[in-house]
């Protein structure tokens, strides 16, 4: 796997950076994720605010993806993938498949999109993965193209196919019965983000089960979230055929977390990693039992550790005791309901939520009628609040709001030095900031100060230090740094902070 060259400096000298964004947004804790060699990934601000994701004759939407740095969105819709560019125009799509295409996440490290796929009457439960720089036509077939292929997950399958009541037969897609280890429905929500415990490091795929609603039983209140190193999965990999559905996956899980919820109806539809927030989301379906809250949204803080513990109403081995699991706690946020101490939003976000970075998501709505149906997506930012968790952003907040002065002060045979001026030109404070820019002569950072910055290839991201985060409207402040410059220097592109556009002097 291609990894971009990285230089790493810290240093802590008296001056400042600062980052604009027009509405306030959670302080960066430093440089962000190595966008690439290639480009500095196109800024929020370049995002359409509304989005229309065509009328299909299939069910309804369930998922989506968006690869910010190639400007393409996807969705899905069960039985249809369909392939769209930042302006609205239809690219391709992915059809010839029965199983149910469930929730979406893009790769950012293969630059391929992962999704949900079960075959409940084969039992057969599938992370499909499309090699989607491909999909350039309307009518791909999933099936005799080499752009789908699938990794079969036997954990998914040993408790969806448990015989839990012991009567010697498996009943099969019916969700009021005893059968179903912690009720699992199969799979629905997957996402990319780090391990649990962690906020960053390797990248895992972490794929939620779907929950039957049971009343009846105790055993289904949580949600079941497994987490896979895919770097390997190659091996794996084998195309989707349907009248032989093939069983080639990884015998092992590197994790299997459970959150206390509560009921939800086929659990977890949407999950994304918010690496803003450092974040898991989880959207779901309202669940139906009266002594949970039955919320629509639950968040897990990436940074709290798993913890091994009782899962409450799951009786343990031989039905003696309650059954142990590794719990993720949810996070202190959101609506709380005193008796259970569940908390979470009244928040639709079961047919696709999608981090965008800087406190911005996309959030897809359904509609249509049977064998018409549609998805529109629309550009929200969070807003903390517990009643109303997010808002439609506008073209406003998404306009630049700040300046940069970019100076070289002094030039040598292969090496320079620079000083950079920022200033808040947006009508709120800013409370954390990361800047990002290109450099356009192959140069490289040897010394810097007032800021914490990485370099991966000619792209640059610094990060305010932990006192000179702050940045009052009309605010001007600066940084600097020794670079080493084999080809000369040139004006640096691209530049962002907390991924808006600046005006460059």
């Amino acid at each position: 796997m291609h990894r971009p060259r990285t230089t790493r400096l810290v240093t802590a000298v008296a001056a400042a950076l600062a980052v604009p964004l027009a509405l306030a947004t959670p302080a960066a804790a430093g440089p962000g994720p190595a966008p690439g060699d290639d480009a500095v990934p196109p800024a929020v601000a370049s995002l359409p605010l509304e989005q229309n994701g065509g009328t299909w004759p299939t069910s309804h939407v369930q998922g989506i993806a968006v690869d910010q740095a190639g400007g393409f969105v996807y969705y899905s819709f069960t039985t249809l993938l369909a392939k769209y560019d930042l302006e609205g125009n239809l690219v391709g799509t992915v059809e010839g498949f029965t199983g149910h295409l469930g929730d979406l996440d893009f790769n950012a490290e293969d630059g391929r999109v992962y999704g949900s796929l079960e075959y409940k009457d084969d039992e057969a439960f599938y992370v499909a993965v499309v090699d989607v720089d491909d999909v350039d036509e309307v009518g791909m077939d999933a099936q005799e193209s080499d752009i789908f292929s699938t990794v079969y997950l036997p954990e998914v399958h040993d408790d969806y196919a448990a015989d839990m009541d012991g009567d010697g037969t498996f009943d099969g897609n019916v969700g009021d019965t005893a059968d179903h280890r912690y009720g699992s429905s199969g799979i629905d929500g997957v996402s990319f983000g780090p391990a649990f415990g962690r906020t960053g490091g390797e990248q895992r795929l972490t794929v939620a089960y779907g929950i039957y609603a049971n009343t009846s039983r105790t055993d289904n209140d949580h949600q079941v979230l497994l987490q896979y190193d895919v770097s390997d999965w190659a091996r794996y990999e084998r195309p989707l055929t349907e009248e032989d559905p093939h069983r080639s996956g990884p015998a092992e899980v590197d994790g299997k977390y459970f959150v206390r919820t509560g009921n939800t109806t086929y659990g977890v539809q949407n999950l994304a990693y918010d690496d803003a927030q450092q974040r898991w989301f989880l959207g779901v379906y309202r669940g139906t039992k009266p002594q949970f809250p039955n919320y629509l949204m639950f968040a897990v803080d990436a940074a709290a550790r798993p913890v091994e513990g009782d899962l409450l109403g799951v009786p343990g081995p031989g039905g003696e005791g309650t059954e142990r699991g590794l719990l993720l706690a949810l996070a202190d946020d959101g609506l709380v309901d005193e008796e259970t101490g569940i908390r979470g939003w009244e928040q639709k976000a079961d047919v696709g939520l999608q981090p965008l970075g800087h406190g911005f998501f996309y959030l897809a709505t359904n509609s249509g009628s049977s064998g018409a149906q549609t998805a529109d997506l629309r550009l929200v930012r969070w807003t903390g609040d517990a009643e109303a968790p997010f808002a439609p952003a506008t073209s406003a907040e998404l306009a630049g709001t700040c300046a940069v002065d970019y100076t070289v002060h002094g030039a040598w045979p292969r090496g320079f030095t620079s000083q950079v001026w920022v200033e808040n030109t947006a009508a709120t404070p800013v409370d954390g900031w990361t800047a990002a820019w290109r450099f356009g002569a192959g140069e490289s950072l040897k010394n810097v100060w007032s800021v914490d910055a990485e370099q991966h290839g000619d792209v640059v991201r610094a990060a305010n230090l932990g006192w000179n985060a702050a940045l009052a409207p009309g605010e001007r402040t600066t940084f600097g740094f020794v670079g080493d410059a084999p080809s000369g220097t040139a004006a640096p592109s691209l530049v962002t902070l907390n991924g808006f556009p600046c005006a460059t002097a």
